[in-house]
């Protein structure tokens, strides 16, 4: 079950990160999803937005692979759609409105579009954000109620990170993690990742791709128990120690108890993932802007 936020909040989530934003005349379009065109302009618009959130400029590289990651996201994004469409779900304009309604707290429309207009969006760009939302739902649930997860479905670490901005203390203390100092102690003490470094710069579990692309490059390179030299991305220095790790594909029962715990709670949107591949593998999918395009 998807959360709601009340507010203009909860609009501007599902528009960055559950659907592309409508009401482009641009014909340059960035990919083609079973014929149906993602626009450079709404492509443009929700990057935009993206930066915004992140704080400012990014170098090019990483900027690049946000890129990347946006597109795949609005190519899912549209091939759910399309699913949740080809299977009847009620897409109508009065369940839009009903969830939008409950989205602004059951404000009146004429509160709703002046917050919409206040917000930078404009309530067609917010009604398919919205529709786009239902459908992500509809297949979510289809998806839960047909498919039994028994596999990990992608590769999962467990990891610990020492977070710095100065080179030449990062290699100071992967040589103290290195030399047999306590890696959690060292986390406590010199990381400024505050969020972490009160549990001895523990992350969890996550999927290692989730990462930004230093980190996880460095972090899947590792073994078991192995612990980085120090790798800059655009947060500072890191040093890496990944304390377990579930491989895609590998059985969830033999997985750590607590990551099965994890996959669990989880179920319904692995689930939708496995779906959505699946709708991948049999969808046409065009790169019209072959920079944008997964790397070989």
């Amino acid at each position: 079950m998807v959360r709601t936020i009340r507010g203009i909040a909860a609009l501007l989530l599902a528009t960055v990160l559950i659907g592309a934003v409508a009401g482009c005349s641009s014909t340059d379009a960035v990919a083609r999803v079973n014929g149906e065109e993602i626009t450079r302009a709404e492509f443009d618009t929700i990057y935009e937005q993206i930066l915004a959130q992140s704080g400012g400029q990014l170098d090019d590289e990483t900027a690049l692979a946000y890129k990347k990651q946006l597109l795949e996201m609005m190519i899912d994004s549209a091939l759910i759609t399309q699913e949740a469409e080809e299977l009847g779900a009620d897409l109508s304009e009065e369940a839009v409105t009903e969830r939008l309604s409950q989205l602004m707290g059951g404000a009146d429309e004429a509160t709703i579009e002046e917050q919409i207009t206040a917000a930078g969006l404009t309530v067609e760009d917010v009604r398919k954000s919205v529709r786009d939302q239902l459908a992500n739902e509809f297949i979510q649930e289809k998806a839960a109620s047909e498919t039994s997860v028994t596999v990990v479905p992608q590769t999962y670490s467990q990891l610990s990170h020492i977070l710095v901005s100065d080179e030449a203390l990062a290699n100071e203390l992967y040589d103290r993690a290195t030399d047999g100092e306590d890696f959690a102690a060292l986390a406590s003490e010199n990381s400024s990742d505050t969020a972490s470094a009160i549990d001895g710069g523990n992350l969890g579990w996550a999927p290692t791709s989730d990462y930004v692309a230093e980190f996880a490059s460095a972090a899947d390179a590792l073994e078991v128990g192995e612990i980085s030299e120090p790798v800059q991305s655009q947060f500072g220095w890191h040093i890496i120690l990944k304390v377990a790790e579930a491989a895609e594909g590998s059985e969830i029962s033999e997985a750590p108890a607590d990551l099965q715990a994890m996959l669990a709670a989880g179920g319904s949107e692995i689930a939708l993932q496995q779906y959505v591949a699946q709708l991948r593998a049999d969808a046409d999918i065009e790169y019209l802007d072959e920079s944008l395009a997964p790397s070989e």
